[in-house]
């Protein structure tokens, strides 16, 4: 994780919560074939606040948790970012 992480969008600074592994899993259709794919979220903090895209992605956006409920439109990412948040609010 932390080498993709710096590999994606070149933080090197950042520090995972060892109480955070969740993942989602999902089918899709690729040039005809069935692709299966597994996604594994962790929660990390950064102090850095300029990302530096790889070229496999278009854009990206720091949000609050409200912001990123309203924006996420799977529901099983939306339920990554809730089980993050109670953890995040257990922690305060």
């Amino acid at each position: 994780a932390i080498r993709e992480t710096e590999e994606e969008t070149g933080i090197t600074n950042i520090t995972f919560s060892e109480n955070f592994e969740e993942w989602i899993k999902y089918d899709f259709q690729y040039q005809g074939e069935l692709v299966q794919k597994k996604v594994v979220f962790f929660l990390a903090e950064t102090e850095t606040n300029e990302v530096n895209i790889s070229h496999e992605h278009l854009g990206y956006t720091w949000m609050d948790y409200n912001s990123a409920m309203e924006k996420t439109t799977f529901d099983n990412a939306k339920t990554v970012l809730t089980r993050a948040q109670m953890l995040l609010s257990k922690n305060l």
